[in-house]
């Protein structure tokens, strides 16, 4: 049996009390969980979740049987089974994109820096597209290429033809460095410079090429690119 709490140290009382900000995040979880484990309250699994992970930023990373130790036992703690996982999961989405509907808005700027955001947690490499329209306004993104740790190939072709559809008047770049070094390497130099020729020779405009990883964001220097730079938040540079 799991140990009890008295009623004024539960979570879910503290939180109608005195709000969700006023909880620790290893009661925040206690509420999502509902129930400990035999010989352990429910705060004390969280708090052995949240230990064994090291963030939230972590724990969002995991795949839901991982979580449950269904991959490797050894990644999950006692009493934390699918149910449970999943919940975690689906709050942690529902956060980050509450996040992102915060933030977004209609300009580059607003763009880039919610590219940065979204990509700092990602083990993998994406390549994003930014098309603008003759006002400079974001009329769409999109995720072109889907790679591994190693990096992420374009689909020139697709882009070039991608953008005529849209009749988009210019475009941005960007893909994430999962190790989080902002610096450029040759493939990405090249990369730019291919894409900046062929832009050229289709009258569409080319705003840069963008690295992010951390949770920051850069502009390769150099990138063959004919649009000034955007002066992003201090929070979204990278130093």
């Amino acid at each position: 049996m799991a140990l009890e709490m008295n009623a004024s140290e539960r979570p879910r009382e503290r939180l109608v009390a005195r709000g969700p900000e006023a909880l620790k995040t290893e009661e925040l979880l206690a509420i999502l969980f509902g129930t400990g484990r035999e010989g352990c309250n429910v705060i004390e699994m969280s708090r052995e979740l949240l230990n064994k992970y090291g963030s939230l930023k972590n724990l969002s990373r995991a795949h839901a049987l991982e979580l449950a130790g269904r991959s490797r036992p050894c990644d999950s703690v006692k009493g934390v089974g699918l149910a449970k996982a999943v919940t975690l999961l689906a709050a942690l989405e529902l956060g980050r994109r509450a996040a992102d509907e915060e933030e977004r808005r209609d300009d580059l700027k607003s763009r880039l820096e919610f590219w940065a955001r979204q990509l700092s947690a990602d083990e993998r490499e994406f390549i994003i597209a930014i098309y603008l329209d003759r006002k400079d306004v974001p009329i769409a993104d999109e995720r072109l290429s889907y790679g591994g740790v190693g990096g992420a190939v374009l689909d020139v072709p697709y882009l070039m033809r991608r953008a005529v559809r849209l009749n988009c008047a210019a475009l941005v770049l960007v893909h994430n460095h999962p190790d989080g070094d902002l610096t450029p390497s040759d493939d990405d130099l090249f990369l730019s410079r291919s894409v900046a020729r062929m832009l050229q020779v289709l009258q569409i405009g080319y705003y840069g090429h963008y690295i992010a990883g951390g949770g920051g964001i850069r502009r390769i220097p150099g990138d063959g690119s004919t649009g000034k730079d955007v002066v992003l938040n201090a929070a979204a540079v990278k130093q």
